[in-house]
């Protein structure tokens, strides 16, 4: 896998992710949230507008990443779900565990609000 695309804007970083997050990629993913996150990363906005599919090991990301960040003060958001991949968050009822916003726009304002 190559590196993670990411924008860092203010005290945010920006993770794009696209394609299918598996269990062929989920675990490159999360360890490679892990090391932003270890870096002093604690702001973090996923923005998913280009992930096709999501399996449980691909939620598995955003848990284990909310879990670390909680510990440390930080936050989580996810923004730019297509219809798909907010239905799995609502099959498996985690759509009210996380900060969803429809664009990384309202995502990043939330972070200034708090």
């Amino acid at each position: 896998m190559e590196e993670l695309l990411t924008k860092q804007v203010d005290d945010v970083l920006i993770v794009y992710l696209s394609g299918r997050l598996d269990v062929h990629l989920s675990l490159e993913i999360e360890q490679a949230v892990n090391e932003l996150i270890d870096k002093g990363h604690i702001n973090l906005l996923f923005d998913l507008e280009k992930v096709v599919y999501l399996s449980s090991s691909g939620l598995r990301i955003f848990i284990a990443a909310m879990r670390k960040l909680k510990e440390l003060n930080g936050q989580l958001k996810l923004a730019n779900l297509t219809s798909s991949v907010k239905k799995i968050f609502k099959v498996v009822e985690l759509i009210d565990l996380f900060d969803i916003y429809d664009s990384v726009d309202e995502a990043m304002a939330s972070f200034k609000k708090q």
